[in-house]
């Protein structure tokens, strides 16, 4: 069943004048409607990078007080530098970060976290 209605819209992609033959056309071409479907998705997933990032800065420092601690444990500084144990205990063997060794316990201070991460 065809529609006998012939409507002048202009075309939101690039702005040419054409003839529609629906009211809820919007684009002159295939061309120009995948153009404008390509656009909505780069902004729907910048608008989702941007949320998720909202999100995300608030984690990682989940204990406000280690902004005041000179002295850091080894699960503080994976929450303030946003690194796994892992990758921490890795920094110690490599003799890269000099750490502070209480019994079994493990510390680092402020100055050597600025030194070797730049914060």
């Amino acid at each position: 069943m065809s529609s006998n209605i012939r409507l002048k819209k202009t075309c939101q992609e690039c702005g040419i004048e054409f003839i529609a033959k629906t009211t809820v056309t919007k684009n002159c071409s295939d061309t120009c409607a995948k153009k404008a479907y390509k656009r909505k998705q780069r902004q729907r997933k910048i608008q989702e990078a941007i949320e998720l990032e909202k999100k995300v800065i608030p984690q990682q420092i989940k204990n406000p007080e280690i902004n005041q601690k000179e002295v850091l444990s080894i699960k503080e500084l994976c929450d303030f530098v946003g690194i796994s144990k892992s990758t921490a205990y890795r920094l110690f063997e490599d003799d890269s970060i000099k750490t502070i060794k209480l019994r079994s316990r493990v510390f680092i201070t402020r100055k050597e976290i600025k030194r070797v991460f730049d914060i």
